[in-house]
């Protein structure tokens, strides 16, 4: 059998709370904002991430203006992200490296999601990575995007090599994704999720261990916010330094 990524991202789990969302930062609850490039923030300070392995690239992503704290001071880096959180992450990311009108016209047939209203303040990123990413066609039997849904590791990582390779080709260069290091054999994948936890383990390491440590990756796991922040800079990163 194929493999597609547009096959793969169908797989999209369950429920979320939509609590998290005073987290998402000021480009995210204004879609608009995003026909610019996102202006860089001063460096957060939060009282929970001392010493997280990803500690380093949480402060890198709040300083994008990717994504930011909460009112109490901290970052909560082990809650889970929801899937228009993800994407809303990812857009804003991509915009940081070259301008992006999420306003803009599809170029090409996609089916609206059932479920995202052009009210939603997720909606505009949303049917923006539809249009440009490919990954997130419907497949879905019901139409329905979920957004509240918490994204799971290995389909965070599959949207992000989507990207890179959108955001690569933006940038006029290949899109193939050149590893960066060897890569990672992890225990716990197979199938599908292996050979992608391979290839975007060996580039710039987006796919890490669960926790940043031992061998397991753990690919039905939710997304946490930490893992997010550091996979989503690592990939553009990654993309900045790539080759044309």
């Amino acid at each position: 059998m194929r493999f597609t990524t547009s096959l793969y991202l169908t797989a999209f789990a369950i429920s979320a709370s939509i609590a998290s969302l005073p987290a998402i930062s000021s480009a995210q609850s204004n879609p608009s904002s995003n026909t610019n490039f996102v202006a860089q923030q001063p460096a957060p300070v939060f009282s929970d991430i001392a010493g997280n392995p990803y500690e380093s690239y949480i402060l890198e992503a709040t300083k994008l203006g990717i994504v930011k704290g909460f009112p109490d001071g901290t970052f909560r880096p082990q809650q889970a992200v929801t899937r228009e959180e993800a994407i809303s992450m990812i857009v804003d990311a991509l915009n940081t490296v070259v301008p992006i009108n999420v306003n803009e016209q599809p170029t090409r047939s996609v089916r609206p999601y059932l479920d995202i209203k052009p009210s939603r303040w997720s909606a505009a990123k949303i049917n923006w990575a539809q249009w440009n990413f490919s990954v997130l066609q419907a497949g879905s039997f019901t139409g329905n995007f979920r957004p509240t849904a918490p994204i799971k590791r290995n389909e965070l990582v599959n949207v992000l090599r989507s990207a890179a390779q959108n955001l690569q080709l933006k940038l006029g260069k290949s899109s193939f994704l050149a590893p960066t290091q060897p890569p990672i054999e992890f225990t716990d994948v197979v199938g599908f999720d292996k050979q992608l936890t391979l290839q975007m383990s060996a580039y710039c390491g987006v796919a890490s261990p669960l926790n940043a440590k031992g061998t397991r990756f753990a690919p039905n796991q939710p997304a946490s916010r930490a893992f997010t922040a550091a996979a989503i800079v690592r990939t553009i990163n990654c993309v900045k330094n790539a080759k044309k």
